[in-house]
């Protein structure tokens, strides 16, 4: 190991590679809206078969090797790693706004992505359609598919991958998916909203999927933001091949944002052939603006090996320039881990629904905030076998970058599809909002979200959705994902929006969005060691409001509420609540509208608390 970070060291900046940039000028397509008339057949086509192999995908003989030398295991012995690098815990991550976002639309994976913008207006996007909601009144828009909206460029092809962004500094939205799944129809659609509100002109854009003019198609999107530009990144795949060995290299599409607002033409760049030891850089997940968009003219990327049985070595890329630049400086940095990852084994779930695929180890997520860059993906802990999730934090990234990571793993449970946003207050907070799904033998696929303050504290979990059922919706094994939504509130400092993915009691799988939010000022006790596992629904609520908890050893209980200025509504129930899973509902007939604090509280300290919204 000593030999391997001498190594990496001393070929820091050295991995300048021989990359390529080519100008195109990409003439806006069609305007659309969401609230336009005509008929919305949302189209969609899911295999519900798993295909007979003739060989062995690399993902899947990598993920066989890793079961054999780590078998999946519950003894209790085998303890999950210590998550906790400093004696500051955190308060966990409070829930406000709480409600069902995109429903099943007949397609697996969700692929969900979220965006809300100063004017509380959010986007919530699936394969294959597109949420609105209005936070500000709790007003629901009608729900349109991808097809619909793209329908006025009369491009073909299936329409899958959706992102979506809200930039603050213009403060518009962007939607990016893709349309076609090979190289002779394969499409990027961008749109850039032309003001704040999700329900107004839309600019629409097509980049082409095989600019190269060969055999490949685009796929899996990732997007961000500078001052200057949009960038998105895709990998190119050879038709007819798994996405696992059919990959070719990772693009990068600099596209000039201000030129998307404003529907003119776009000025872009497409850069090819970013390599590290004459290999393509393999799943370039953009670094987002923390607080806000970068400024400079500066844009990094996070990679790693993906479809390792382990490996150490995150890949930090950084492109200096513009989208007017036809050259700019790419350079690739070797950075050595304090701690190994893996390609992450495939989860279990409850019934006979199947294994969940986590697919690989890419980097799902990662921001940069006062010199950090965070970031989060897929693993696997080898002390237990099961799927769990890496953050970790790059420090001094400019010059000598060094890594410090943490594994969120556990004995039994199984996380995947992380994602990360910046959620603290100043700027020298570097408190972040992680979310992952969750699932386990014997508990539903839902999602959870936890606080780091950036110096090696974390928060214990916080259920934000519970599943309420297992997936069942193909033959064989199941897709639990291949990405989760999150996205800071930017004008509410401390808040984020996020966008999971649940199994529902039928068989089938929806989004649920949440408002999760931070406070400085309020002494949050920490939850004591005989509460876990808090979900409340529906939130906003009209009849009934349930709260659903666990207790691993009886107690007595307060459920308390109290109104926005903190005053005591009622003591609506004092009791001796048994061990184990527990749900306690109300009516809000008596209640006017309004925000409320629900409490629970033990003689330990509190055990639960959560903002609910009576209508």
């Amino acid at each position: 190991m000593k030999l391997r970070l001498l190594f990496a060291l001393c070929t820091l900046s050295l991995s300048l590679a021989a990359q390529q940039s080519s100008t195109w000028r990409i003439a806006r397509g069609a305007t659309t809206t969401l609230d336009r008339s005509g008929p919305d057949y949302a189209p969609a086509v899911q295999c519900i078969e798993q295909p007979s192999p003739v060989a062995k995908t690399e993902l899947q003989a990598v993920k066989d090797s890793l079961a054999a030398r780590y078998p999946r295991n519950s003894r209790p012995e085998a303890a999950a790693p210590n998550t906790q690098r400093s004696a500051v815990v955190p308060p966990m991550p409070t829930i406000g706004a709480s409600f069902q976002g995109n429903p099943y639309s007949s397609s697996t994976p969700c692929d969900n992505e979220i965006s809300i913008g100063n004017n509380g207006e959010l986007i919530s996007v699936q394969n294959t359609n597109i949420f609105r909601y209005n936070t500000n009144n709790n007003t629901q828009f009608p729900l349109r598919s991808l097809a619909f909206f793209s329908q006025p460029l009369f491009i073909g092809g299936s329409k899958y991958d959706p992102k979506v962004l809200y930039d603050p500094e213009a403060n518009r939205h962007i939607m990016v998916f893709l349309a076609g799944t090979s190289s002779n129809q394969t499409n990027i659609i961008i749109g850039f909203s032309n003001s704040d509100s999700v329900n107004g002109t839309w600019h629409l854009y097509s980049l082409p999927g095989n600019p190269v003019g060969d055999n490949t198609w685009s796929d899996y999107p990732m997007i961000s933001v500078n001052h200057h530009d949009l960038f998105i990144t895709v990998n190119r795949v050879i038709d007819n091949q798994p996405w696992q060995t059919g990959f070719a290299e990772t693009l990068i599409w600099q596209v000039g944002k201000w030129d998307g607002y404003n529907g003119d033409t776009l000025t872009s760049q497409l850069r090819r052939n970013v390599q590290f030891g004459g290999r393509p850089i393999r799943n370039m997940c953009p670094v987002e603006g923390g607080n806000f968009p970068q400024q400079t003219n500066e844009q990094y990327f996070l990679s790693n090996r993906n479809l390792t049985t382990g490996n150490d070595t995150i890949f930090l890329i950084r492109l200096v320039g513009t989208a007017m630049d036809t050259a700019v400086s790419i350079t690739v940095t070797p950075i050595v881990s304090d701690r190994m990852y893996t390609a992450p084994p495939d989860a279990v779930q409850p019934g006979n629904g199947g294994l969940l695929a986590t697919n690989d180890a890419r980097v799902l997520g990662a921001f940069m905030q006062n010199g950090l860059i965070q970031y989060v993906h897929n693993t696997m802990d080898t002390a237990t076998g099961t799927a769990g999730v890496m953050h970790g934090i790059i420090t001094n990234y400019t010059a000598s970058p060094i890594i410090a990571s943490t594994l969120f793993s556990d004995t039994a449970m199984e996380y995947g599809y992380p994602n990360i946003a910046y959620a603290g207050y100043d700027g020298s907070d570097n408190t972040a909002m992680i979310i992952m799904l969750r699932t386990s033998g014997t508990l539903n696929p839902g999602f959870v979200a936890l606080t780091s303050d950036g110096n090696g504290g974390y928060s214990p979990h916080r259920v934000v959705r519970a599943g309420a059922g297992p997936y069942n919706v193909l033959s064989g094994g199941e897709r639990w994902g291949d990405y989760s939504g999150i996205q800071r509130r930017y004008d509410v400092q401390g808040t984020c929006w996020v966008s999971g993915m649940y199994g529902l009691a039928n068989g089938t799988h929806s989004t649920w969005v949440a408002e999760l939010g931070i406070s400085p000022d309020v002494s949050v006790p920490n939850a004591p060691a005989t509460a876990t596992e808090v979900n409340v629904y529906p939130n906003p609520f009209t009849d009934r409001i349930s709260l659903e908890f666990t207790l691993q050893q009886a107690q007595i209980l307060r459920f308390e509420l109290y109104d926005i200025n903190g005053r005591l509504v009622e003591v609506l129930l004092e009791d001796r609540i048994k061990a184990g899973i527990n749900r306690f509902s109300f009516s809000a007939q008596p209640l006017p509208a309004g925000v409320y604090l629900l409490r629970v509280a033990g003689n330990n300290g509190v055990v639960a608390e959560s903002k609910v919204i009576r209508q």
